[in-house]
């Protein structure tokens, strides 16, 4: 029985001894994945602590690329690109843009229609004229600005014009020059109808002078070929003694030059240009160079040494407006006006924002002029001949403008009150072909496209003194309209395209910078946020394996039970 017991007790022993080694080495165990956890812990915080830190500096970076943005997108490029442009576009010697206003490097388009009168008897007898257009006859337009003169003091640069028109058959559908036509002999009507404006009890002067210096003529009508009405001249011979001629002549010699073409004394020819051909303009113009405002660039301030028109006895309509149609400034939007001065009309035309267009693959805004109306605008009724006495809409009597009795309409009488289309047969006005427009490409001011057209007319109506047109109709004659045109060479184009391209690419870069710092922010934002996440998780396990631990020695927290060794019950 002792032996027994002694056995059991021994038992007991061993196995206390055993559950006491098992519980020490849990223990050691937890103590480990303890000092691990601990470990993991510290390394997760030094993650989130490196987080924040980058996104702290890719928060710094993306806001500073944010700023940048803006500073070069709406400070700095405008800057860069004002500057650009006023050191090319301003008048001043050696600039781009001066080169190409002093000499065009390419021709305009300028055409020729002129007025065939196909039943010249019958008008002569008072029945309507029939009128048939001959046209186009193209030319070359060669234009180029000389004797120039740079006035640093006020900004401005004075100059002469000077026009050579080229002849093209080949742009003529197949007309070349020598068609023959029947016209009025324009100087011999002028004559007349300058003498019954200023002098009509002078008319019987006025008659013999007709008859002394074009030789008695039967007819008002002459024939004449194209090219001798528009440059090679109809010939005038003042080789005349009698008083009336030579009274008419006397005046020739004084207004020739720059107006007939002169063979010699007592010798003229008359043209519709042959005079002004390949020749400077006597009437020299000065306009502002733009360098101190470009705005301005342009802008007439002087004509034939007059500081304003000195035409009309108005202030407003003697008034230089606009610039010389030949250079405009830049960043010309649709709620400005194109204005422009005209020597030929003594007068401004402006021109009015239409709508959008596109020109050879640019878009542009399209502007289109008119005449006016002296007789419902007050402020034009300055371009009247008296108070009196106004043309209607889309008419402007030049005679106070060139001393001539010309009336100047848009061809076919477009835009002109429908009276004068029943006075005569052939015209037949249509918007596309017969308005004034301009295709302006606003940003750097440059006209794409553009067409100026004008027609040249004449009253006519029965002056009982003059023999010639005694029996005569009334109605506004017809006698040439001319086009001047402008479209771009694609080299041209080609550099308004990469202009385009540069701004806006550069328009691109800006908005880069600002979407590029605003992710970066954004990237940085989440950075951020995630640092804060995994540190409080980190935190939080860490605080239960601790209240784990703490609890490991009693053997009530770290689940591990405990069994008392006692010893069995006596076997006695």
């Amino acid at each position: 029985m002792r032996f027994a017991k002694k056995i059991l007790e021994l038992a007991a022993s061993l196995s206390c001894a055993c559950l006491r080694l098992s519980i020490y080495d849990k223990f050691r165990a937890l103590k480990k994945m303890q000092k691990f956890m601990s470990i993991v812990s510290e390394a997760v915080k030094a993650s989130a602590a490196e987080k924040r830190r980058r996104g702290r500096t890719t928060a710094t970076k993306g806001g500073m690329l944010v700023v940048a943005g803006i500073v070069f997108g709406w400070v700095l490029w405008p800057m860069m690109l004002n500057f650009a442009i006023h050191r090319q576009v301003a008048l001043r010697p050696g600039s781009k843009v001066r080169k190409i206003w002093q000499k065009f490097p390419f021709p305009l388009d300028f055409k020729i229609y002129l007025w065939n009168v196909t039943n010249p008897d019958e008008v002569t007898k008072g029945e309507k004229p029939v009128l048939n257009q001959i046209g186009p006859y193209f030319f070359e337009e060669w234009q180029e600005k000389v004797d120039i003169v740079d006035r640093k003091e006020d900004d401005t640069v004075e100059y002469s014009l000077k026009n050579k028109w080229i002849f093209v058959p080949g742009k003529s559908d197949g007309l070349d020059g020598q068609e023959e036509l029947v016209m009025p002999h324009i100087f011999m009507l002028a004559l007349i109808m300058a003498g019954v404006r200023e002098r009509p009890k002078a008319m019987p002067i006025i008659n013999k002078a007709v008859n002394s210096v074009f030789r008695n003529p039967t007819s008002l009508f002459v024939r004449v070929k194209a090219m001798d009405m528009m440059f090679n001249g109809l010939p005038i011979d003042c080789n005349v003694t009698d008083f009336a001629g030579s009274a008419v002549c006397s005046l020739l010699r004084e207004k020739a030059e720059g107006t007939l073409q002169i063979d010699g004394p007592d010798q003229y020819r008359f043209s519709l240009l042959g005079a002004k051909n390949d020749t400077p303009s006597l009437a020299r113009t000065r306009v502002l160079r733009g360098v101190k405002k470009l705005k301005q660039i342009g802008t007439v301030v002087e004509h034939d040494g007059k500081s304003n028109i000195s035409k009309w006895d108005d202030e407003f309509c003697d008034t230089f407006n606009g610039t010389d149609g030949t250079v405009f400034h830049p960043k010309l939007y649709e709620d400005e006006d194109v204005v422009a001065f005209s020597p030929d009309l003594c007068r401004s035309i402006s021109s009015k924002y239409r709508s959008k267009s596109k020109a050879k693959g640019i878009s542009t805004n399209h502007y289109e002029a008119s005449l006016g109306d002296p007789s419902t605008i007050p402020e034009q009724r300055c371009y009247c001949e008296a108070e009196d006495k106004c043309l209607t809409a889309g008419m402007m009597d030049l005679y106070k403008c060139v001393g001539v009795p010309l009336i100047a309409t848009l061809p076919h009488f477009y835009l002109t009150d429908k009276q004068y289309l029943t006075m005569v047969d052939g015209l037949k006005p249509n918007p596309d072909q017969h308005k004034i427009f301009i295709d302006f490409e606003p940003f750097t001011g440059s006209p794409i496209s553009a067409r100026k057209r004008v027609q040249l007319n004449m009253m006519i109506f029965p002056i009982d003194k003059v023999k010639i047109i005694k029996t005569f109709p009334r109605a506004l004659l017809p006698l040439v309209w001319i086009e001047e045109g402008i479209v771009l060479p694609n080299w041209m184009i080609r550099q308004l395209k990469l202009s385009h391209f540069a701004i806006g690419f550069m328009g691109f870069v800006k908005w880069m910078m600002i979407l590029t710092g605003l992710v970066m922010c954004g990237f940085a934002a989440y950075l951020m946020t995630a640092a804060d996440g995994a540190n409080k998780a980190t935190v939080k396990s860490a605080n239960i394996e601790n209240e784990k631990m703490s609890h490991s020695p009693n053997g009530k927290s770290n689940g591990i039970k405990t069994i008392s060794a006692q010893l069995p019950v006596s076997v006695d």
